[in-house]
């Protein structure tokens, strides 16, 4: 099943994003440039993650009450929004249903929203890039998704308007995962005091990965030197020490997993074929992006 994921995943993507010619070293440049991440901007949780008052920001097992029904996300744009830049975000969504879909199946959709619409999204510039984190249902409010353009930075990228709209998902910073331990060292003396709290990590009994492995290059990871004092990195990655952590270019292949899991496009394997699946699926993305290379 994960292989069948990953050849749907690759087909979508060469259709839906256009890759560097050097997709490694494009990571390395684009992690590399951004010093102060616009996402750390916004004085949220975790930097970008709202959480209505009476929800605790902990609670992040995805229920169902986090879930968009039938997938499908209203939005609305303020006049904030430069033409352009609503061109760029209503791409970056397409994207992610191009990449999400299944066969004839489309898991997402984002619409604008129309008079019927009660729960919606409203995108607007601001300061940071932040979005609440679900569907949140039964709590009134304007769920705003934030995107800021300033001369000198900007949410307007490919990658950071997809880790947002996967906040809206429902879903959250891969860093924090219960088996983060794991994979990466969290560099604490390294840490801007008063941080520290964003690099809090869930339990099993908080969050579901649904029955995903951890992945570096995941859209949803923070960069090496998130919230750094010093400059130095706050993660850093032990399996793999040449990593790259941070990406923003856009969904990775586990990103679309979940997407298609937690949507019900594809079934949750039992814990003895995730087992089983953990090394092969890593070959297998190793591979899609070789082939992907290649394609250019």
């Amino acid at each position: 099943m994960r292989f069948a994921v990953f050849i749907v995943y690759l087909n979508n993507f060469y259709d839906a994003l256009i890759l560097p010619t050097n997709y490694n070293a494009a990571l390395k440049e684009e992690a590399a440039s951004a010093e102060l991440s616009p996402e750390q901007m916004g004085g949220h949780y975790q930097g970008d993650m709202i959480f209505p008052e009476d929800v605790s920001r902990g609670a992040a097992h995805r229920p169902s009450s986090q879930r968009w029904p039938n997938g499908i996300i209203p939005y609305d744009m303020t006049s904030s929004i430069f033409v352009n830049h609503s061109l760029l975000i209503v791409d970056a969504m397409r994207r992610m249903e191009n990449l999400t879909r299944v066969g004839n199946r489309s898991c997402i959709q984002f619409r604008p929203k129309t008079s019927n619409d009660a729960i919606f999204i409203t995108i607007q510039n601001g300061t940071g890039c932040s979005a609440y984190v679900g569907y949140l249902q039964n709590i009134t409010l304007n769920r705003t998704v934030t995107l800021m353009h300033t001369p000198t930075s900007t949410c307007m990228i490919t990658g950071i308007i997809q880790h947002e709209l996967l906040h809206v998902l429902g879903f959250f910073h891969e860093q924090s995962r219960p088996d983060r331990d794991d994979y990466v060292s969290i560099q604490w003396n390294n840490i801007l005091t008063g941080t520290e709290f964003n690099f809090e990590k869930y339990t099993t009994e908080d969050i579901d990965t649904l029955r995903t492995s951890y992945e570096y290059g995941s859209v949803m990871h923070y960069q090496a030197n998130a919230f750094s004092a010093n400059g130095l990195n706050t993660i850093i990655p032990t399996k793999d020490p040449n990593a790259v952590l941070g990406q923003r270019i856009g969904m990775s292949p586990i990103d679309i997993l979940e997407v298609q899991r937690y949507y019900g496009c594809v079934p949750i394997p039992s814990a003895a074929v995730h087992q089983q699946n953990t090394i092969s699926m890593s070959s297998t993305i190793s591979m899609g992006i070789v082939l992907i290379l290649l394609l250019h």
